[in-house]
Order: C-alpha cells, then structure tokens, then sequence
C-alpha cells in the first residue's frame, strides 16, 4: 500500500495546490480559464495522440472491454436515475444525478493517474474508456436531456440540436487526437524527429497542469453535504467500480486491461457534469459537491483500488 500512495499522493497533491490557489485568490478565474483551456485545447490531445498512435489499432477495439464498461455504464446510468426519479419528479433533474453518477473524470485525472502509474501499455484502455464514456454517457445524456425538456419546439429542433451537439464532440480537441493518433497507428506513420519532441513536450505538460486546474476548477465551488450527495460519491467511486469489476469478469477481459477499466469507473465525477447539468437548467449543487467532495475521497478509494487490484507500478 506504501507503494500505492507514493504513486497517488502526489498526483493527488497537485489538485489540492490548485484548490489552494483558486481559495487563497491567487489566481483569477481568468487564470484558471487559462489553465484549463492550455490543458484541453493543447496538452491533452498530444498525450492521447502519442498513446495511441504507439499501439497497433486492434489494442483499442478490445469487443469484451468495450461491452463490459458499457454495460456496467448503462446499468449504473439508468439504476441511478430510477433511484433520483423517488427523490425528484423532475426529469431533467434525474438526467443529471444519472449523468453525475456514470461520468468520471478520464480526461484530467484518470490519463495523468495512468501514465503515473508507469507502463504506457495501460494507455489503449484508458483511451478505450474515454471513448466510449464520450460516445455513449454523453451523447446518451444530450440526447435525454433534450427530450426531457419542455418546450414548444418541434421535434426537428429538438434533433438538430442533438446533431450539432454529437459533431461537436467528434471535433473535440481530444477526441481528434485520438482519432490522429489511431489513423497515424493503422497507416505505420511516424512524425518526425523535430516534430516528435514538439508533440512530446506537449503531451508531457497535460498531467501535471490537468491535476492543477482541476484543484483551481474545485476551489471555486461550495459543497454542501446531504443524502443526494452522498448517494452520488458512494455510487461513483464505491458502487461504480465494484459493478465493473463483477462485468469485466463475467466478460472475461484480461485482468492487465480489466483493472484499466475499473480503475477508470472509480474515478470521481467530472465536471462535464456540472457543465451539461447547468445547460439545461438543472439544479447543480448536488453535482457541484460530488466532484468536489468526490474528488478529495478519490485520493483514497483510488489508492485502494490500485492496491486491491494489485496494479503494478513502474
């Protein structure tokens, strides 16, 4: 275990300088805006894209993994808004405890949390992860949310607006790396040498500047404790991942890549979360202080995943 917490307290630790920072005013909003769009628009994509193109393309298509994460996806989504649908009437607000309760950080926390861990090998998982929690959680949530909503507007509308949420996701910044980084895989094309470095310095700045947004990013929010919220965490980090691994055995997913997967379903809620929520006018202060709160958690109940599952490190 000594070991485990060598490996995540300090990436835990950069969340909490930045959580530092954001309570102490030491930067502005502007500032932690900046920080988070350097990581999204400039850091992230490079890290994915030297991921994944350094893997054959059958290392991502992986059918057992994909259904195992997406099944225990879709049972935790929808368990989780028959549970919200006795606490609240309102649809829209089940869609986003739902939302909540399924969608973990991958991005910022879990792709710096693996790559710390040491073997790149571990990295197609993630990726896998990451794509089908954009692909399905997200667009699945879109796609509720806005026929969950009432207004006057027609259908068509309705399925324009779906549309041009979905392309906006494929043109995610992260997402294009990915898809890069698979198309330069397939094709056995290498960058060059002078062009390498550059993407590698990139890539190498996403962790530690990802961790500390999303410290700044928490340091902004109050988080008030109550059933909701609670119900939330223990779902997400507790729940979540027991579920998972009960699927990835059942799949028979070999355990190197099936502790990839449940390491990823443990991760604390992320912010997309809020962001969706708020979107379509949903009350996000149980949202807002599961990530915060879940967030802080993560740091142990991560650490004893990593440690039950016996990842090694190094």
């Amino acid at each position: 275990m000594l070991t485990v917490l060598e490996v995540t307290i300090p990436v835990f630790a950069l969340v909490f300088c930045g959580w530092i920072a954001a309570r102490r005013s030491l930067l502005s909003t502007e500032g932690i805006d900046g920080i988070n769009t350097f990581v999204f628009m400039f850091a992230l994509p490079p890290m994915m894209f030297r991921a994944t193109s350094a893997y054959p393309v059958s290392d991502y298509f992986d059918i057992r993994f994909v259904a195992a994460y997406l099944v225990t996806a879709l049972i935790i989504f929808f368990g989780s808004r028959a549970l919200a649908s006795v606490e609240t009437s309102d649809r829209t607000q089940g869609i986003g405890l739902a939302f909540a309760a399924t969608h973990g950080n991958i991005g910022y926390l879990g792709l710096p949390l693996i790559a710390q861990l040491g073997d790149p090998r571990r990295l197609p998982g993630i990726a896998m992860a990451l794509i089908v929690d954009i692909f399905v959680v997200i667009v699945m949530s879109i796609v509720l949310f806005e026929f969950a909503r009432t207004s006057n507007q027609a259908v068509i509308s309705r399925a324009a607006r779906i549309r041009k949420s979905i392309v906006g996701l494929l043109k995610t910044p992260l997402i294009l790396g990915i898809i890069a980084g698979i198309v330069f895989s397939s094709a056995g094309w290498k960058l060059p040498a002078s062009a390498d470095t550059f993407v590698k310095l990139l890539g190498s700045a996403a962790g530690p500047c990802a961790l500390f947004g999303i410290g700044a990013s928490l340091g902004a929010r109050k988080a008030v404790i109550d059933r909701t919220v609670s119900g939330l965490i223990a779902i997400k980090l507790v729940i979540h991942p027991a579920l998972m691994a009960l699927a990835m055995l059942l799949f028979r997913v070999e355990p190197g890549m099936a502790a990839v997967g449940i390491l990823a379903a443990g991760l604390p809620t992320a912010s997309n979360a809020f962001i969706l929520s708020q979107r379509y006018g949903v009350d996000t202060r149980p949202m807002s202080a599961a990530i915060v709160l879940g967030t802080f958690m993560a740091a142990a109940t991560v650490s004893c995943i990593i440690w039950l599952l016996a990842i090694p490190i190094g």
